[in-house]
């Protein structure tokens, strides 16, 4: 993303959040000069006598100031594209920045929300170079834009293959972070298979059913403009971008799209099929602070959370799990069951911190407990039902690094093998 559209994101980010400062000392203000009790309900409206005006003159300025910027900066965009190429870890930072506050960015316009591109990795063996940070960037992670723009297609160094292999990262990341500790499953999958690898890049704050529905679209467009013929498409996802290709595959049957038919195998990594523990934490802490008048402003705080974030609790992966409810009150799954479609392998890895995969007692990898991504559940109706020889639990691993294990890497080497 360019230095211009960076700063101008950053700014307009800068002003929310002024907002949203001033609103809750607004609020505590007027709550503990109301002295309530200290449980029950919080009083309503703005802050009383001085103390609200002087609330309402700094929204005011806010305002015109950010009007003023957005005004000062628009000019400036093309030279600070120019003299400020983009440093080594900027892409790391916006995708970490979409993740928690994705959707707001989405629905305020602001330029730092990322929008979906599928996109091709040129060069990934490039040695590395004595160059600034910026150049060192972009010569060992060439990420190319291939869908909705064909800029790969005609790029010399991209030859499309006939078996795409799919990649979706997890919350706050990108397609780059699929490179850990000098390895990247998927261009190992192309050099031991001669797979072409296409990986996702996505706003991970966007409810998760969004992502889906917009991948299926772009899958459908991406397989008409692929300049071969199609033989395969096998999907990889790891953590939320598991869940995202579930909710791409319904979408896609839903609206009888083509490239499902092509859709021979997926693989998820550490997928939170039925949520995870550390998001459930999450809302009772937000909902705890809501108990009392003098902590409620401070709720406003967990609902900052993105809806992507949110969508992790249970596994939400389509619009009817979450559209009726307000998922920072109603804490109920209220999911509809959906199976894994058929026709397809499909096959889960997950991670535990403890010494054994045997045992009640077994730890989640951090993030994700090893019933959740494998699809486990006490309702036999939401239970995935992975075949016992497609699923593998690997102890003593955390959840970032099954995208560097070796386990993980030979076991994706065992089940993708193309025939």
């Amino acid at each position: 993303m360019k230095t211009g559209k960076v700063l101008h994101g950053a700014a307009r980010l800068a002003f929310d959040s002024v907002d949203g400062v001033n609103t809750i000392v607004e609020q505590m203000y007027r709550n503990i000069s109301a002295t309530p009790l200290p449980f029950g309900r919080a009083p309503e409206g703005p802050a009383p006598g001085i103390a609200g005006l002087v609330h309402r003159v700094i929204r005011g300025v806010n305002g015109g100031v950010r009007s003023t910027t957005d005004v000062a900066l628009s000019p400036l965009t093309n030279y600070l594209d120019g003299h400020f190429p983009p440093g080594p870890h900027r892409a790391e930072v916006i995708a970490a920045l979409n993740g928690v506050c994705g959707d707001h960015l989405h629905r305020s316009g602001n330029p730092l929300a990322t929008p979906m591109t599928l996109r091709v990795m040129l060069d990934p063996d490039a040695p590395p170079s004595d160059a600034p940070g910026a150049a060192l960037f972009e010569t060992c992670h060439r990420s190319v834009e291939i869908y909705p723009s064909a800029a790969a297609l005609s790029d010399s160094e991209f030859t499309a293959g006939g078996h795409i292999l799919l990649l979706a990262h997890g919350l706050c990341m990108n397609e780059l972070e699929w490179t850990a500790k000098q390895h990247n499953h998927g261009h190992m999958l192309a050099k031991e298979y001669g797979y072409s690898p296409v990986f996702v890049r996505y706003n991970s704050g966007k409810h998760i059913s969004q992502n889906g529905r917009e991948l299926a679209q772009h899958l459908e467009g991406l397989v008409e403009r692929w300049s071969v013929p199609v033989q395969s498409i096998t999907a990889l996802g790891f953590s939320m971008g598991g869940l995202v290709l579930r909710s791409a595959m319904h979408s896609a049957l839903e609206h009888a799209q083509r490239w499902p038919q092509l859709l021979d195998k997926v693989v998820y990594i550490g997928t939170p099929h039925h949520g995870s523990a550390l998001e459930r934490g999450g809302y009772w802490l937000q909902r705890a602070m809501a108990f009392s008048p003098y902590t409620a402003p401070l709720a406003a705080l967990g609902r900052i959370r993105s809806d992507g974030i949110t969508d992790l609790r249970h596994g939400n992966i389509v619009d009817a799990d979450w559209q009726l409810y307000d998922e920072h009150q109603d804490n109920a799954d209220h999911r509809v069951p959906l199976m894994l479609p058929s026709g397809i392998d499909h096959y889960a890895i997950a991670g535990t911190l403890s010494r054994s995969s045997a045992g009640y007692l077994q730890r989640s990898d951090g993030l994700v407990h090893p019933d959740s991504a494998l699809g486990r559940h006490p309702l036999g109706a939401k239970t995935l039902g992975f075949a016992a020889d497609r699923q593998r639990v690997f102890c003593q691993l955390d959840h970032l690094s099954m995208l560097s294990d070796a386990r993980v890497a030979d076991q994706l080497k065992e089940w993708l093998r193309l025939s």
